[in-house]
């Protein structure tokens, strides 16, 4: 947890050193006015930061600085975000990571089912892959800023029976969030769709929907409980201790302010990440304390058999497909991975 922190604050001071001295000494002269749009409750550890952020922002600029944050996909879904991103529809956009990578190429990794290991510090890829993708980014319009963290542990929650194993999830059909997901419940006899979040409850209401993937946090905020009966934990599916969200701002909104200014919004999104490194951490057990009072709750144990068989079931033909997706970033990214498992 302290390295992330001090990662973090590294990757502040290079990117601080990279402006003039000029303008880290002086104060925003001109207003802003910029709009977030996150598809995330209220509630939720994303908004949360985003919130923080915009506070921040306001805070050490005396004022200058508004961000307008949309939470809840008022203002667009998760998959409208990055391009309404980069088009300049909102200022700064927060969504999961796949969401991305038509923009930059191999930026859904974070979501690819058990390709980073437990035993790899997620502050220390951070550190790796924010330049990777800045890069492509700035080519098409936008900036990552850094990233928000979402919770690390997964749960798959159905209305009609309790999965346990991945032979459990046959016949069903599931929500997931990454295409790299299809291919291993697809080899189990379930019938997965790429779906956004926001869609999840009325899809199970009505039946479309047997059970969905999600993050702990995102089950509870959407009330997904108040459907399905039985949800399983599966910690790891994706990174941990935490899982992010990239941040990125249009670049036409970046280059139009002042160097004072973007020093302010890379500090505020700095301390963003740092809250929810925090509370992602705290909001776990909280989270699963929630589903145990309302649902029937099956834990899986990092390293466990039974953890074992999912990552066996899900990780080869999730790692296939994002490798086969992504033929030049993908093999690049898998490296960063190995050189810090």
């Amino acid at each position: 947890m302290k390295r992330l922190t001090v990662t973090l604050l590294i990757i502040g001071v290079i990117i601080a050193w990279s402006l003039p001295s000029s303008a880290l000494a002086g104060s925003v002269k001109k207003e802003y006015t910029l709009h977030l749009a996150t598809q995330m409750p209220i509630k939720h550890t994303i908004t949360k930061s985003a919130n923080l952020m915009a506070k921040r922002a306001n805070e050490l600029s005396d004022g200058k600085i508004t961000i307008k944050v949309h939470a809840g996909g008022a203002m667009f879904s998760d998959r409208q975000i990055p391009e309404a991103t980069m088009s300049g529809g909102c200022d700064i956009g927060i969504s999961t990571a796949n969401t991305w990578a038509k923009h930059a190429r191999g930026m859904s990794f974070w979501e690819v089912p058990f390709l980073i290991p437990p035993s790899v510090p997620v502050d220390e890829l951070v550190k790796e892959t924010i330049p990777f993708f800045d890069k492509t980014l700035m080519a098409k319009g936008g900036k990552l800023l850094g990233y928000a963290y979402y919770g690390y542990i997964e749960g798959l929650v159905t209305a009609k029976k309790q999965v346990k194993k991945p032979s459990d999830v046959k016949g069903l059909k599931l929500r997931i969030y990454d295409r790299t997901h299809l291919p291993g419940f697809k080899n189990f006899g379930a019938a997965p769709v790429v779906m956004s979040s926001k869609e999840v409850y009325i899809g199970l209401q009505r039946g479309v929907l047997d059970g969905a993937l999600s993050g702990l946090s995102s089950i509870v905020h959407r009330k997904w409980m108040e459907i399905c009966k039985y949800v399983i934990a599966i910690p790891n599916l994706v990174s941990k201790p935490s899982h992010p969200f990239p941040i990125v701002v249009n670049r036409r909104a970046w280059e139009s302010m002042e160097p004072a200014a973007q020093k302010i919004i890379m500090q505020s999104a700095m301390e963003a990440a740092q809250f929810a490194e925090k509370d992602v951490k705290e909001m776990a057990d909280k989270n699963l304390e929630t589903l145990r009072s309302k649902m029937t709750v099956y834990k899986l144990e990092v390293g466990s058999p039974e953890w074992n068989e999912w990552k066996d079931a899900l990780s080869g033909p999730g790692k296939g497909k994002f490798l086969k997706d992504n033929p030049k970033a993908g093999p690049a990214i898998v490296k960063m991975i190995e050189k810090l498992s």
